[in-house]
This record gives structure tokens, C-alpha cells and sequence, in this order.
């Protein structure tokens, strides 16, 4: 499990949205080549996330776009608790130094 304590997250995290950013980036570095199998013979990354400029909207906008695959354990359906008490661990990797400011 990629551990953290409340005193890890900057101080300038005051929202999910800044928190989901912040969490996929640290999941993302510390697992940049980490692929899952999804459907037969097909390997993705587990994590990709990247900003890109959306021209498709009204007015242009740069947006933080994510995809994250997080193992659930067997028994997700059936057991109690919210949904990401069952999620399982990437690794026992350490968050660096320069994501906790």
C-alpha cells in the first residue's frame, strides 16, 4: 500500500478535486510503467494521467485527465463497507519528499 498520513497532503489541498489530482500524480510516478491485463492479450497502463488542452470547448481549457485501475478483492459485491475499503494495495512504495509541500 502507497501509505500516507493527513500530514503528507500539501496544504494547499482544500477540495476532492485538488486531492484526486494530487493522488493520481504520486500513483503515477511511483508506478509509471505498472500495466494491468484488462481483456485478452490487452495490457494498459494501470495509471495514466496528463493535462490536455480541450479545444473542444467554449472557451479553450486545459483539463487533468485520468485513468486509474485499482484491484477490488473478490468479495467487493458481497461484503460490507464502502466500495474503496476494498481496494486492493499497487505496492509499498514511499511518497516522495517534493509531493508532501
Amino acid at each position: 500500500m502507497v501509505a500516507f498520513a493527513t500530514t503528507d497532503l500539501p496544504s494547499t489541498i482544500n477540495s476532492v478535486e485538488k486531492l484526486e489530482v494530487w493522488a493520481t500524480t504520486v500513483l503515477q510516478h511511483l508506478h509509471p510503467s505498472l500495466t494491468v491485463i484488462e481483456s485478452t492479450g490487452n495490457a494498459e497502463l494501470a495509471i495514466s494521467a496528463a493535462p490536455f488542452f480541450i479545444t473542444a470547448s467554449d472557451p479553450d481549457v486545459w483539463r487533468y485527465i485520468t485513468r486509474t485501475s485499482i484491484q477490488l478483492n473478490a468479495n467487493w459485491q458481497r461484503g460490507a463497507g464502502k466500495i474503496w475499503t476494498h481496494a486492493l494495495d499497487l505496492s509499498n512504495a514511499a511518497i516522495p519528499t517534493e509531493f508532501k509541500s
